[in-house]
């Protein structure tokens, strides 16, 4: 078993296991480079949001100094000159502190606490209750007594508003100028403090912009890396991994956080999106890969289907491309050809056939190699060529050759050693049986020929010189005549009926016998025509005048309808086949008319034979011009003959170069016409007839 008949044999379901495995190895690693690649893209993604959100923490933080570091100025330049002024009364303080509203419209209160505890308030109206609060006993006394230690301003917030709402608070350390001749500390003053409206902050630093799709926490980060107090937000922000951004100004260290809103997505928008095209793409390509591994397992097996069929043949087989170069071959080839060697894929046909000339194993290409290779490429040109080589060891190979549409060439190569012997020995015995009929067709019609003499005379014994005798004896007796003469005219009578059915079987058995004769001469090739110039009269009054007695003493009409013209014909030959078919219609037809007609145009002529007989059924038609065929062919058929007339006449007619055609309705008649060409080329010899029978 060759490779490939083992590759076809493989189990079904080892095939698509294999395809199964291939086609999920191809659809996990395209999967896994789209999950790889969509994990890049979401990091991509992720890293797009990062970028964009700290851009827009910038912006905020930037807007968060803008609207802090005004009021820090104010607010310091406010608490030098308390400072400077250690004992401002409240007059002095709204003055400064109206002023600061003015300016900054989102603050609600200004206060100063002198030693920790509130004497200035602005505005007063509504808040006399926090004059004279004591920061020392609140909770917010950290935050002051660090101002104080730092001197630096801090804020705090946000908290609940005793007026309601929330703010936040700006506390600014207040010192007394330090004293020139002493080098010490300032001595701290007090507090001064602003509340800011905690909305209005907000608004005034775009918070609601920002967080419409964010969420941000803004809070003070603790020393010790805890969280000081939160500002802004939701604290669980810092749990999401946001983006922080931190930032120093004068009243502390602040940091922003932020995250898209909700945090941040777990996939990009687009998500199921391109997953449905990946899968989608996956399922494409996969599909794509199934239907080329479908076309390569095809090919595969027509491939294999057609080693193992070529390799099955009992005959070489070859193949070259359109270059001429061999591109499949089976081991019977190789052994047929005389150099095996030389048989390999990429031979040149054109170099193993001049190989094979130069041998001599071509019989037709020796002693005119060249010819013979020039017409072999004009045939091999025309799409077909048939070649029969003989090897040295006596083998005929027939080498068939068909150019194919694209230009390639397949050929077979046939012994046909055994064939040629089986041939040659039939074509002998073929003219051994065209000899002997032909001997005995002669040999049967010379003493036939005598008999029938013989015959015609006895058909008028009363005329032999014994009858004209005793005739005259009796024309001497008149009184012996009259009782001796009734009984001699009696017995000439019927001796003459006797003599003339003989006479009639004796042509009957001629014809036959010129039948076979002229059969003889078909099937070998030798019947001949002799063409000369004639008119349609001269060819059909003979004919009509023979046939015409026959035709009406069986009691049928007969007619006869001619055109003028002429044309070029064996008369006698042409005569014959009118005669067959005349004597066919006469035959088959009991009652009616028989019609001989002949019609032209001015390069043909057709003879047509009409009857009105009981016609040829259908599945007959086409065999009544085959030898020896006859419709009614058991042993008491009605109607005699040996089917030979019909096949004689179309042999007779092809020789002409001319058609014979039958149609014919069953129960109706029939209609033989002949066509014949006016004209034949007269330096072209007559078609040979074809052979009525096959060789045996």
């Amino acid at each position: 078993m060759t490779e490939k008949t083992r590759s076809l044999a493989k189990p079904g379901w080892l095939r698509r296991f294999r395809t199964a495995l291939i086609l999920g190895s191809a659809g996990a690693l395209m999967l896994g480079v789209g999950h790889r690649i969509e994990q890049l893209s979401y990091q991509s993604y992720l890293q797009e949001l990062e970028l964009d959100t700290t851009l827009r923490m910038v912006e905020l933080r930037e807007r968060i100094e803008d609207e802090v570091f005004g009021r820090i100025l104010k607010l310091n330049e406010l608490a030098t000159i308390i400072g400077l002024q250690p004992k401002i009364d409240q007059a002095e303080f709204t003055a400064r502190a109206r002023s600061f509203i003015a300016e900054n419209p989102d603050v609600l209160i200004m206060a100063a606490a002198r030693d920790q505890v509130i004497s200035l308030v602005h505005p007063l109206a509504g808040n006399e209750k926090a004059l004279g609060y004591d920061y020392r006993g609140g909770p917010q006394y950290p935050k002051v007594e660090e101002a104080l230690s730092s001197g630096r301003g801090l804020v705090t917030g946000p908290v609940e508003l005793v007026q309601g709402g929330l703010g936040l608070i700006l506390r600014q350390p207040v010192f007394y100028p330090p004293a020139e001749d002493r080098d010490e500390p300032p001595r701290p003053w007090g507090i001064l403090s602003i509340v800011l409206d905690y909305p209005s902050f907000l608004d005034n630093i775009g918070i609601a912009e920002f967080e419409t799709g964010h969420d941000l926490l803004i809070r003070e980060p603790a020393r010790d890396g805890g969280v000081e107090q939160v500002f802004h937000g939701d604290p669980q922000i810092a749990l999401r991994d946001p983006v922080t951004l931190p930032f120093s100004f004068a009243f502390g260290d602040w940091e922003l956080a932020a995250t898209t809103a909700g945090g941040w997505p777990q996939q990009r928008p687009v998500y199921l999106q391109q997953w449905l095209i990946l899968i989608s793409a996956v399922a494409a390509v996969l599909g794509l890969l199934l239907y080329v591994m479908r076309l390569a397992e095809t090919r595969r097996l027509a491939e294999t289907r057609l080693h193992n069929g070529i390799e099955a043949l009992e005959h070489g087989f070859v193949m070259f491309d359109p270059d001429g170069r061999i591109v499949l071959f089976n081991d019977m080839y190789k052994r047929m050809h005389i150099d095996s060697e030389s048989v390999k894929i990429g031979t040149c046909y054109d170099e193993m056939v001049r190989a094979s000339v130069a041998r001599g194993s071509v019989k037709d290409a020796i002693g005119r190699e060249e010819e013979w290779l020039a017409e072999w490429q004009t045939m091999r040109g025309q799409g077909i060529s048939d070649v029969e080589q003989v090897t040295p060891d006596g083998r005929v190979i027939n080498t068939s050759d068909r150019v194919m549409a694209d230009g390639s060439i397949v050929g077979l190569r046939v012994d046909i050693s055994e064939f040629k012997q089986a041939q040659m020995a039939a074509e002998a015995a073929n003219q051994a049986k065209s000899d002997f009929i032909g001997v005995l067709s002669h040999e049967l019609r010379t003493p036939l020929t005598v008999i029938l003499g013989h015959v015609r005379m006895a058909r008028h014994v009363e005329r032999m010189p014994p009858a004209l005798a005793l005739q005259d004896a009796l024309d001497r007796h008149p009184e012996a005549a009259r009782e001796i003469q009734p009984a001699l005219d009696a017995l000439h009578g019927q001796f003459g009926k006797t003599m003339a059915t003989l006479e009639r079987s004796g042509n009957n058995l001629l014809l036959l016998i010129n039948e076979i004769l002229d059969l003889a001469k078909i099937d070998a090739g030798g019947l001949s025509i002799t063409l000369e110039e004639a008119e349609v009269g001269d060819i059909i009054t003979p004919v009509a005048e023979q046939m015409r007695p026959l035709v009406e003493q069986k009691g049928l009409r007969f007619e006869v309808q001619s055109t003028q013209g002429r044309l070029r014909a064996d008369v006698q030959r042409l005569q014959q086949v009118l005669v067959n078919l005349i004597g066919n219609a006469v035959k088959f037809t009991d009652s009616g008319n028989i019609t001989l007609s002949v019609t032209g145009t001015d390069t043909a002529l057709t003879f047509a034979v009409r009857d009105t007989g009981i016609g040829i059924p259908a599945n007959e038609l086409g065999k009544v011009f085959d030898p020896f065929h006859q419709v009614d062919s058991t042993a008491r058929r009605r109607f005699g003959g040996t089917g030979l007339g019909l096949a004689i006449s179309q042999d007779i007619v092809r020789a002409h170069g001319g058609e014979l055609l039958v149609s014919s309705v069953e129960g109706e008649g029939s209609l033989f016409s002949l066509t014949l060409p006016r004209e034949q080329d007269k330096n072209t010899p007559p078609a040979p007839a074809k052979p009525a029978l096959a060789s045996v």
